[in-house]
């Protein structure tokens, strides 16, 4: 079937289902709302649920099965209670199980209980239903936290300051929970209400209960929170987070002359946050230590046709990070974020505001980097010159689930100015249906007075209900578009995708499957010149069992345009998850078939295998190993010989002493660059920004001698480093 006719049937389904499936409009969570008692006497937070502590408390259950069943009663009885006093929001969870020898629970390191089970506080502070703190617990007590969007979208990368302890009992296991209101935003005050839900996850069963029922047909989670008041006369203090950083290494390095210099580094530096207000926060840093202690997840870097995205891992930058992102991108998969926090590589200083205030929601950013002025060589132009980045965000919400907002972002470094504008949007039409959009407008300066201007935008719409799953995106990228600020990963193109889905559930929650989900995707784009540049179709089945199996299997069909040449290739793809059994879990995908060459000198079509898989091993409740491996290879049709052939393996290996205290061994190998990386950390980490780290790092590569650029026999130490960090969270 030609493309452009697979495109265009698929365009004309799109149309007809939207008009097909119907307005469908779900009924609301549920009309329960809670007040928070207060509280003469705290209760002590010991994973001991003392009834004279909590029998003021009010009590809820968790009685809907929400995954995998469709609001079906709950196969284990959760009880959940709730108090406040002046500092602190109290919770406490019994969890009961009818096999408690079958709970997962282990000693580990922060955000890493997803292969646990577990119970879940979502607190949308504003109770705009746009994202939410989510805060996951453990049978031990181990902590989980992050934020949670609309759409169920789970980000894990901020870390806030609170108080648990759990116990696993002969009937379950039990929570308590002390969360000060100092390390949350929020409104209070009179008729204050914030979004609640209460959730349980049981991992043998891949089962998930709530308090609130959740309907399928409303694609915002959070619209189905229960209430949460009790605010009115709450204390609002201000809070001042004060976070000196220690940091010291020794380093060996090879020259190009073939020698080993050693460096020694002891500096020091200083972050503050100051809570103007329950919602207004500014934060400022001098000197900061941006240097990553956990290490980037590998990725596959060779044959590659876009820049790779990474994500950010910085406190300074996670803080806070919500209140700058598009409403109409996602960074990561689109490619057209307004601002990209990783483009500030090397920071000397950096200062933000960010609030929201009623519908209101604003960010400012600014920072001086490093690293642009240390990348040219002494005596060129803009040698040892800072960078100078300036952010600005608003974003006004309107109607219950709806938003516009607007980014401006300057940076200047060399004598040369880029600036960039942008309006985005998202527009919830119905309790299933959005509609999203984003225009940027970039312009750039040279130091002799040329002007260079471009634009680009994306719209997209999704309908995402019980079972009708449709997307469509369209995205335009002018030639001369530059935004040193953001994210893109190319330019000079316009694409179009779209997906159409239909998932089978159960009426019965007995099956032996979740769900089945077949679906259809396309997707077409092309140079600026028209020259064709992607084109496939891809069809393919989502399958999920119960019990934590999932798989798909899909096959795509691609006419990929490069070096002036159209070339047609197909492969197969199978995914898989298993995470059913207790010590042993592994998910990956592999891709075989045809694959395109992107060498201009040899552009041509070879056999591709891409293979990605990861294997977590637990022996006890404090060891986890896990190993990843990745593989992309590309062969000639004829010869069989390689064009490429990159092998990755890393083995990560974690003792966890106790919930604050681990080692972390970490070995991987890249066959393409013919590097070795070994790191080992001890870390001391009882709660957010207070830590001890202490190091050592090892690169080498076997058979290539990156001094001399040639492959050469033998074993090369490129760099080692010994290195240690402390930093201590004063909170006044």
């Amino acid at each position: 079937m030609p493309f452009r006719t697979a495109v265009g049937l698929l365009t004309c389904l799109l149309t007809w289902l939207l008009v097909a499936t119907g307005t469908g409009r779900a009924s609301a969570a549920g009309d329960t709302a809670l007040t928070l008692p207060l509280l003469a006497t705290p209760p002590v937070v010991d994973g001991r649920l003392e009834p004279d502590e909590w029998q003021v408390a009010v009590k809820v259950e968790l009685p809907f099965q929400v995954e995998p069943g469709d609001n079906a009663p709950a196969s284990e009885k959760t009880e959940a209670w709730l108090a406040r006093d002046d500092q602190h929001l109290y919770l406490a969870f019994q969890a009961h199980d009818t096999d408690s020898q079958s709970i997962r629970a282990r000693v580990t390191r922060r955000d890493d209980i997803d292969d646990d089970d577990y119970v879940i506080v979502m607190l949308d502070t504003y109770n705009d239903h746009v994202r939410a703190y989510r805060l996951s617990f453990n049978p031990l007590g181990i902590q989980s936290d992050g934020f949670i969007n609309q759409e169920g979208d789970v980000d894990n990368t901020w870390d806030g300051i609170f108080r648990s302890k759990g116990r696993v009992t002969a009937n379950g296991y039990v929570v308590e929970i002390a969360i000060p209101f100092k390390t949350l935003r929020f409104r209070a005050g009179k008729d204050a209400v914030w979004g609640l839900h209460l959730q349980r996850w049981i991992a043998r069963k891949a089962e998930r209960t709530s308090w609130q029922p959740v309907s399928r047909q409303v694609s915002n989670l959070l619209v189905q929170s229960g209430e949460l008041r009790g605010f009115d006369d709450l204390r609002i203090s201000r809070t001042l987070d004060v976070v000196p950083i220690v940091i010291g290494s020794l380093n060996d390095e090879r020259r190009p002359d073939g020698r080993v210099a050693t460096f020694r580094k002891a500096e020091a530096g200083l972050t503050v946050a100051f809570s103007i207000t329950p919602n207004i926060t500014l934060t400022a840093t001098a000197n900061p230590d941006f240097s990553q202690v956990e290490a980037d997840t590998p990725q596959v870097n060779v044959n590659q046709r876009f820049i790779l995205f990474f994500p950010e891992r910085r406190p300074f930058f996670l803080e806070g990070q919500e209140f700058f992102r598009s409403l109409a991108v996602n960074e990561q998969y689109n490619g057209l974020s307004p601002f990209n926090s990783r483009t500030i590589v090397d920071p000397d200083w950096g200062a933000k505001l960010t609030g929201k205030v009623g519908r209101n929601t604003f960010a400012f950013l600014a920072a001086s980097d490093r690293a642009p002025g240390k990348r040219v060589a002494p005596g060129q132009t803009g040698a040892g010159a800072n960078a100078l980045f300036l952010v600005g965000r608003y974003q006004r919400d309107f109607w219950r689930d709806s938003a516009i907002g607007g980014f401006f972002t300057r940076t200047h470094w060399a004598g040369t100015t880029n600036q960039a504008a942008a309006v985005d949007t998202r527009v919830r039409v119905r309790s299933d249906t959005t509609l999203r959009g984003q225009f940027t407008q970039t312009q750039t300066t040279t130091p002799d007075g040329l002007t260079q201007r471009g634009k680009s935008f994306t719209v997209n719409y999704s309908l995402f209900g019980r079972n009708w799953r449709i997307f469509a995106d369209h995205q335009q990228v002018d030639p001369t578009y530059r935004n040193d600020a953001g994210f893109v990963d190319r330019t000079g193109y316009q694409g179009t995708f779209a997906e159409v889905g239909y998932a089978f559930r159960p009426v019965d929650d007995r099956k032996w499957y979740a769900e089945i989900w077949p679906f259809v995707q396309a997707y077409r784009s092309q140079t600026s010149t028209g020259f064709p540049e992607l084109q496939n179709v891809k069809p393919g089945i989502d399958v999920t069992l119960r019990r934590g199996i999932f798989f798909y299997a899909g096959y795509e069909f691609n006419r990929d345009g490069f070096a002036g040449r159209v070339l047609s290739h197909r492969a197969v793809q199978l995914r898989h998850s298993v995470t059913r059994f207790k010590r042993l879990t592994f998910s990956g995908n592999l891709s075989f078939g045809t694959g395109l060459n992107l060498d201009p000198s040899n552009t041509t079509v070879g056999r591709r295998l891409d293979l990605r898989e990861t294997i977590t091993f637990r022996p006890n409740e404090r060891l986890n190993l896990e190993l990843l491996y990745l593989k992309s290879r590309l062969r000639d049709q004829r010869t069989r010989s390689p064009f490429f052939d990159q092998n990755i393996f890393r083995l990560r290996t974690t003792y966890q002493f106790t919930q604050n205290t681990s080692f972390r061994g970490l070995f991987d190998y890249d066959s393409a660059a013919r590097r070795f990386g070994l790191s080992v950390l001890y870390a001391y980490n009882p709660y957010p920004n207070t830590a001890v780290f202490v190091g050592y790092n090892d690169l080498l590569f076997n058979g290539f001698d990156p001094i001399a650029g040639r492959r050469t026999p033998g074993l090369f130490r490129q760099a080692r480093t010994f290195f240690f960090k402390l930093s201590y969270n004063f909170r006044l």
